[in-house]
């Protein structure tokens, strides 16, 4: 087998190689050189070019790479190691397809599920937890991307949740620690998975997640669907110790910290303003992305009674001067006179997002990019990962995160919901392999972790269709199901500011207006924020000829 091995340069890689080469032709990819008897190309994934030109001609990748990135102080900025995560998957699961390969293997980490107690029997089907830390981050979101791009792709996506690998050597003088595995089982685990058969029918079952452990009790999570069919993994090294301690007292055995509870406030210790109990509502408000037509309208509800920063990539009265609405009917920014303020804030920019929360109450984040391969990534998904760092930061407990509907867009039957009705907001998405639904996925996901972490009140509000009542109805499909007024958008953005508290830390509403079609359910933001929409959007449903 012709086999691509990304994270060349990792710990993980080196010592797998040798193993791997016996049986395959191996082409290795890192960011560096790497002296391997294989041959090998250096770059980066998160160019699509260089990323195509990896697979050329292989027959399975094996993508070491999210869990070979460095997170030393010193070494990469925590946002380069997010975006070559998630962006450096994305590219290299397209060219996957594009070349016809049907295997591909993800390795990941045990550690995202080390936050559950060692007495809960703990397998493949329980959720990840993982915390803020970028070393539980970066292999989150390649596991995501992986999982929805194999939803709706003629590719299957194995995905191997190791422990600590480890051979004989390195720990001769080591106590044992209950999350090793040993690198030989390792190395047959990655075997068995790359001969698991390609997908044969439409739809494929293409996603897969193994846990691949120690043999026995003492392992830190026990074997469970990695050792049946038809992975049929099969581990030999059980690191079997004379006087075995209890697991829960094994030397670094215990979870990393417990699991999120809600309302405990910041890890940090700082106090929560604005969120959970004794909430006031806010009066400082930073808003990013204010140059669009969301922003726009919520700038335009909250300036009346709210102090505003106003912050855009571009400069607001460059925006203002050009004039030019987003489509028709949109509404243009506003530049306010003081207390206001605007700057300029690249939302990339983990020091700029940071000095313009400073002194806020709460945040409202609508930046977004659609179409380019490269910003969709740094502002959707690395974008929110600034914003709630900066959140944390400075001690602000309230932040509304907007974004796009994720139910009947992004993936094609019959993975999303397109042909359902009285779908409620709570639905697992379904982003599918579309760019812009899957990045704004992904940072979605970011905010959940870090409200539930650090127990911030998050109110994610999502859209589809926005619309001007008062322009002509489009031609010929009428009213999409999923539409609202960018008046009834900007109050729900200001109820979810003031609501006093919410169930969960981050909560997810549908943000559309009462139609006649039934297609989503607006119940829980009229329940829980109190949102009533005033425009019926009659004109764009109603037959103008009766």
């Amino acid at each position: 087998m012709k086999l691509l091995v990304t994270g060349a340069a990792g710990k993980l890689a080196s010592r797998l190689l040798p193993l791997l080469s016996v049986d395959h032709t191996v082409r290795t990819v890192a960011e560096v050189p790497v002296p391997t008897s294989s041959s090998h190309l250096v770059g980066d994934l998160r160019d699509r070019k260089f990323a195509a030109e990896t697979i050329a001609g292989c027959d399975a990748v094996l993508h070491l790479e999210p869990v070979s990135l460095s997170f030393r102080p010193g070494d990469a900025p925590a946002t380069e190691q997010l975006d070559r995560a998630s962006r450096g998957m994305y590219n290299l699961l397209l060219a996957a397809i594009n070349a016809g390969v049907q295997r591909f293997v993800l390795a990941s980490t045990l550690r995202l599920l080390e936050r559950y107690p060692e007495e809960w029997w703990v397998v493949e089907s329980w959720p990840p937890r993982p915390t803020t830390d970028v070393d539980d981050l970066a292999p989150y979101l390649a596991e995501l991307t992986g999982r929805e791009v194999a939803r709706v792709s003629p590719l299957r996506v194995i995905c191997l949740r190791l422990g600590e690998v480890v051979d004989d050597a390195e720990i001769a003088d080591r106590p044992f620690d209950s999350r090793w595995v040993h690198l030989v089982d390792t190395a047959q685990a990655v075997e068995r998975a790359l001969g698991l058969p390609a997908p044969t029918a439409w739809p494929p079952n293409g996603y897969n997640v193994y846990h691949i452990t120690a043999p026995g009790p003492r392992s830190r999570f026990r074997l469970a669907a990695a050792g049946r069919e038809p992975l049929g993994y099969a581990p030999t090294h059980d690191f079997a110790a004379p006087s075995p301690l209890p697991l829960s007292r094994a030397a670094g055995a215990g979870p990393r910290s417990p699991l999120p509870q809600r309302g405990t406030g910041l890890r940090n210790g700082a106090r929560l303003r604005n969120g959970g109990e004794g909430h006031q509502p806010p009066q400082k408000v930073v808003i990013y992305g204010a140059g669009g037509p969301l922003a726009a309208a919520v700038a335009q509800n909250l300036a009346r009674d709210r102090i505003l920063r106003l912050t855009d990539v571009r400069p607001l009265a460059e925006v203002v001067a050009a004039g030019k609405p987003q489509s028709l009917g949109a509404p243009l920014p506003t530049t306010f006179d003081a207390p206001h303020e605007v700057r300029v804030v690249d939302v990339t920019d983990p020091e700029q997002v940071s000095d313009a929360a400073t002194g806020m109450d709460a945040v409202v984040n609508c930046t977004v990019v659609r179409p380019d391969p490269i910003q969709a990534f740094r502002v959707n998904v690395l974008g929110a990962y600034n914003v709630m760092r900066a959140a944390v930061q400075h001690g602000i407990g309230r932040v509304v995160h907007t974004g796009p509907q994720q139910v009947t867009a992004g993936a094609p039957d019959p993975y999303s919901y397109a042909h359902d009705f009285r779908i409620v907001d709570d639905v697992p998405a379904r982003p599918g392999a579309s760019l812009y639904i899957l990045t704004k996925f992904l940072g979605q996901e970011i905010c959940r972790i870090f409200a539930e972490e650090h127990g911030l009140t998050v109110p994610a509000l999502l859209f589809s269709s926005f619309v001007n009542p008062s322009n002509p109805p489009p031609e010929p499909l009428g009213a999409y199901p999923f539409s609202v007024s960018w008046e009834d958008s900007a109050e729900a953005v200001r109820l979810a500011l003031d609501v006093a508290a919410l169930p969960a830390p981050f909560e997810v509403f549908n943000i559309s207006t009462d139609l006649p079609h039934g297609k989503v359910l607006n119940d829980k933001a009229k329940r829980l924020l109190g949102w009533q929409p005033r425009d019926r959007l009659e004109r764009h449903w109603l037959r103008p000829d009766r």
